[in-house]
C-alpha cells in the first residue's frame, strides 16, 4: 500500500463509530495500520447509548474493504476508581 503514512501503524480510540470511525478510515486511506479502540460498553454517566461490539467489527470490515491490515479490541482509558 501507497500513501503519506504508508508503513506507519495508528492507535485510534473510539473507533466504533462517529469521529474515531471517520478518522481510522482517513489514516487507512492514507496506508496506515490501525489499532481500533472502544470500550463498546455503557457508561453510567452518559445518557445515550455508545457503540456497540458490532459497530467496532463494521468499522473493522471497511478497513480491511481498502486492504489495510488492523486489529481491534474492546479497551477503555477511563479511570475507574477516583484518585486518592
Amino acid at each position: 500500500m501507497t500513501g503519506l503514512l504508508a508503513d506507519q501503524v495508528a492507535v485510534v480510540t473510539g473507533a466504533a463509530r462517529g469521529q474515531g470511525r471517520s478518522h481510522a478510515l482517513a489514516l487507512a486511506k492514507e496506508g496506515a495500520s490501525i489499532i481500533a479502540l472502544d470500550a463498546c460498553a455503557p457508561i453510567a454517566t452518559v445518557p445515550y447509548s455508545l457503540s456497540t461490539k458490532a459497530d467496532l467489527e463494521t468499522t473493522a470490515e471497511r478497513i480491511s474493504a481498502a486492504w489495510i491490515s488492523s486489529a481491534l479490541t474492546r479497551a477503555s482509558a477511563r479511570r475507574l476508581r477516583p484518585s486518592r
